[in-house]
C-alpha cells in the first residue's frame, strides 16, 4: 500500500515584516499621445495586498499541480514583499512534491529562520526529513510541532510519526500513533491502511478486518479500502464475502490499476 506523508499548506497568509523591493516587475500604461514611448509605472513594491493578490494565485496553480508556476508567483511576491516566511513555506512544498527534497529543505529551513514558531513549516520540514530517510531529525520536528498547543492538524503530525516509526521498524510506537491519528472527529484515511497492516503482520486477521471496515464506514467513497478488504477476505479464506467488495472496485473505478489487481483476483480478464 502506497504511503501518503501528510503535509500541510499554510491557509493564512502572513504580510508582516514587508519591505519594498525595488526589483519588482512593472506594467506598461498606455501609449502617451504623439506615439512616444510610453514610460513604465512600476508595480506597487512593498505592498501586501499586492503581494497576497500573487500569492493566492501561487495557490490556485499548487492546487491544480502546476508547480513551477506556483514557485514563480511566489518567488515573485516574495521579490516585492520579502521577509514573509509563508512564501518560503509553500515554495518549500512544491519542491517537496515535486521529489526536489534537497531545494525543499533549504525553502523550510528559510521559513524557520525568518519565523522559529512557524508550525506548518516545521511540519513541512519533517515531512521532508522523513522522505530522505534522516528518521530522527523527522522525528525532532515532529515532536516540536507536537508542543505547539494551538496546532490544529495535530493528527497529521501523529500520522507521520507514525511512519516514521514504521520506517525504523519500532511497531509499538508506530501503532501508537497511527491510533492517534484515527481519533474521531476526522480520522485520517490512510492511518487506518497502515493500521491495518501492522495486524496483519501479527497475524490477526480478524482485527484488520475490522479496521478495514470501519475504514470502508467512515470512506465510503475510497476503493483502495474495497481493495483491501477483498484481498484479506481471500487471504482467510473467504472468497464469496470478497467479491462484492472486489467487483466494487472494477464498477468504481474500471480502467484503474485498482481494478486490474481486483480482476486478477477473481480471476477474470
Amino acid at each position: 500500500m502506497k504511503r501518503l506523508i501528510a503535509v500541510v499548506a499554510c491557509a493564512t497568509v502572513l504580510i508582516a515584516s514587508v519591505v519594498a523591493c525595488s526589483s519588482a516587475s512593472a506594467e506598461q500604461p498606455p501609449a502617451a499621445p504623439k506615439k512616444k514611448k510610453a514610460k513604465k509605472e512600476p508595480t506597487p513594491t512593498g505592498d501586501p495586498l499586492y503581494s497576497l493578490t500573487l500569492m493566492r494565485q501561487g495557490l490556485v496553480m499548487m492546487q491544480q499541480g502546476r508547480y513551477d508556476e506556483a514557485i514563480e508567483y511566489f518567488s515573485q511576491a516574495d521579490r516585492i514583499a520579502p521577509g514573509n516566511a509563508t512564501n518560503a513555506n509553500m515554495i518549500g512544498l512544491c519542491y517537496l512534491r515535486k521529489g526536489l527534497l534537497d531545494q525543499a529543505l533549504a525553502e523550510f529551513n528559510k521559513a524557520l529562520k525568518l519565523v522559529p514558531l512557524f508550525t506548518d513549516a516545521r511540519n513541512n520540514r519533517g515531512a521532508t526529513y522523513l522522505t530522505m530517510g534522516q528518521y530522527h531529525l523527522a522525528e525532532v520536528d515532529f515532536m516540536a510541532v507536537l508542543g505547539d498547543s494551538t496546532y490544529t492538524h495535530n493528527k497529521q503530525v501523529h500520522y507521520n510519526l507514525g511512519l516514521t516509526y514504521l520506517e525504523r521498524n519500532d511497531l509499538g510506537a508506530a501503532e501508537e500513533y497511527f491510533r492517534r491519528s484515527i481519533k474521531p472527529p476526522d480520522p485520517m484515511y490512510d492511518a487506518y491502511l497502515r493500521l491495518a497492516e501492522l495486524a496483519q503482520r501479527h497475524g490477526e486477521l480478524d482485527h484488520s478486518k475490522a479496521l478495514l471496515e470501519e475504514a470502508k464506514l467512515n470512506f465510503p467513497e475510497r476503493t483502495a479500502v474495497s481493495l483491501e478488504l477483498g484481498k484479506l477476505l481471500i487471504l482467510m479464506g473467504r472468497d464469496d464475502e470478497a467479491r462484492p467488495y472486489l467487483e466494487q472496485v472494477i464498477s468504481d473505478q474500471p480502467t484503474s490499476e485498482d481494478a486490474a489487481s481486483a480482476r486478477t483476483l477473481l480471476g477474470v480478464s
